[in-house]
C-alpha cells in the first residue's frame, strides 16, 4: 500500500485533536512511534504512540521483597496475613 497525499492529509485532520480548553493534543515535532497490530495479514490496524508525552517512570523496589533472594521477606508475600488486611478479598 502507497502513502497517498490523501492518506497523509486524512492522518492530519485526524492528529488535529483538541482539548476542551482549545489547546492542541499533538504538537508538531512531537516524536511519536508507529505501530501496525492485528491478526490476520488483511486486518490490521495502525496505532500512534506520542513518546514526547509518554515518559516511562518506573515504580520503586518493593521494600519487603529481597531482590537478590527472589523471595518475599519473613511474614508478606502471597499466602502472608499481611497480605490478607491489604484488600484482597480473602478474611
Amino acid at each position: 500500500m502507497k502513502i497517498t497525499q490523501k492518506i497523509i492529509d486524512d492522518l492530519e485532520k485526524a492528529l488535529d485533536m483538541r482539548k476542551k480548553n482549545g489547546d492542541p493534543v499533538w504538537n508538531d515535532g512531537d516524536e511519536i512511534s508507529v505501530n501496525i497490530g492485528g491478526t490476520f495479514a488483511a486486518d490490521k490496524f495502525i496505532s500512534l504512540t506520542n513518546n514526547t508525552k509518554n515518559p516511562v517512570v518506573s515504580a520503586e523496589p518493593h521494600s519487603n521483597f529481597d531482590y537478590e533472594k527472589n523471595q518475599w521477606k519473613e511474614g508478606f508475600g502471597p499466602g502472608s496475613p499481611l497480605q490478607n488486611r491489604a484488600g484482597d478479598g480473602r478474611t
